[in-house]
């Protein structure tokens, strides 16, 4: 094992991380328990440790050193109404799991002209898992994505009201999914198959804060796109009587390029203990075009093209926008409210059951707690979409489909100190 993935190992130990399924496609906003419980809306305030992740050149307000550390815990639940050719119909409800991605920040204050900011945070997770027997199961019955990103960022105070900050990122990324296929011309039952790899990555992120004066602030983010080729392995669980050259383990291989993001934030105090912002966030999903796997040998040995397994996605770009409200009732706790509308980049001709959503509402509230030097931040959000159908493609193994009653709970927790 080398060193990069036991400093991952370790991280995950420390954190507990899975995967979540509640933002648009599979990317994730939750860097903060203060700005979950706001929404998101973390551009244009950018005004404690997590701005490293919302707008890195906000942390040129941040006197000192600055840390933050903390975690969210995802619930989503729903169900799926499948439709076989006979006519048959089943709800399938998705199983019940607990997804925990982690953050934590470091601010440091390097000169009156420049400051450092690290982070690990996730920017990208998804789970799904459906009983191992439904009718969607050649399709998939488990799904999970996991990133975890190291942010290093130098932000430079260019005068009393402009701010900017550039920064690299290391992304590990893993990819599992596991499916049934169908043994049937085989003379066999089902073969349970899993794909699961993992990568590193790379890239950068810029930033620009303008605070004129203590009423208003605007930001600009932009997060570069970051390219994977993910290697692992693929594994068949075989039942007795499989012919011998077919679905055996092998290595397996796909590249997947992860979108650029530009955000746009507003924060505007219209009285002395209230702050509102406003973001727009603009995500260009139409990197995510095909699921790819390259095999190290072929499935079936009797077709050297059964080496690779294409899966049109084709997404599309997509916006995400963000409003929030925070309210100092007293000096130790402040109050927290926020909305969020989630374009969803797949279309109905592609759609599938990794991401069995629809355009997404999220409310959210919190409450914080400050001290002289200590902080801890508490929010929870409720997610939910409406319904969506979907027709049925049989080289892809979806069924005629109805996602519904799709929600999902978010908790987080962030204790903060400053030295």
């Amino acid at each position: 094992m080398n060193w990069k993935r036991v400093v991952v190992l370790f991280l995950f130990m420390c954190f507990g991380y899975g995967g979540s399924v509640h933002a648009a496609g599979f990317a994730l906003y939750e860097w903060g328990a203060r700005g979950t419980a706001l929404g998101g809306p973390m551009i244009g305030r950018a005004d404690d440790a997590s701005a490293v992740a919302y707008n890195p050149a906000g942390i040129t307000q941040l006197e000192g050193t600055r840390t933050k550390l903390g975690f969210s815990v995802v619930a989503p639940g729903g169900d799926i109404k499948t439709t076989d050719e006979a006519g048959n119909t089943e709800t399938t409800s998705f199983e019940t799991n607990y997804w925990i991605p982690p953050h934590a920040f470091l601010t440091h204050q390097l000169t009156d002209q420049a400051w450092l900011g690290l982070g690990v945070y996730s920017r990208f997770g998804l789970g799904t898992e459906y009983p191992d027997d439904w009718p969607g199961r050649y399709n998939s019955y488990y799904n999970r994505v996991q990133s975890l990103s190291f942010n290093p960022n130098l932000a430079l105070k260019l005068s009393d009201s402009w701010s900017m900050a550039f920064g690299f990122e290391v992304m590990w990324f893993d990819f599992k999914q596991e499916k049934a296929v169908e043994g049937q011309a085989l003379g066999v039952s089902d073969i349970d198959a899993e794909v699961h790899g993992d990568s590193f990555g790379f890239g950068a992120n810029v930033g620009l804060h303008y605070k004129p004066n203590d009423t208003w602030a605007v930001g600009l983010t932009y997060k570069s796109r970051v390219k994977h080729t993910v290697d692992g392995d693929a594994k068949f669980d075989r039942p007795a009587g499989t012919p011998a050259g077919f679905f055996q383990n092998t290595s397996a291989e796909g590249d997947i390029t992860l979108p650029d993001t530009f955000g746009l934030g507003v924060m505007y105090r219209p009285l002395e203990r209230l702050t509102l912002e406003a973001n727009a966030i603009y995500t260009l999903w139409s990197t995510y075009d095909e699921l790819k796997i390259e095999y190290g040998d072929p499935l079936n040995p009797t077709d050297p093209t059964s080496d690779v397994s294409a899966t049109d996605k084709e997404w599309r770009d997509v916006w995400r926008f963000q409003f929030g409200a925070e309210y100092d009732l007293t000096q130790l706790i402040d109050l927290r409210l926020g909305y969020v509308y989630d374009q969803i980049p797949d279309r109905d001709k592609y759609a599938d059951y990794m991401t069995p959503t629809n355009d997404r509402h999220i409310i959210t509230s919190g409450i914080g707690f400050s001290w002289d030097q200590a902080s801890l931040a508490l929010s929870y959000s409720y997610l939910w979409f409406t319904n969506r159908s979907i027709d049925a493609r049989d080289e892809d193994d979806v069924l005629d489909s109805r996602f519904k009653n799709g929600h999902t709970h978010i908790g987080s927790m962030s204790f903060s100190y400053k030295f």
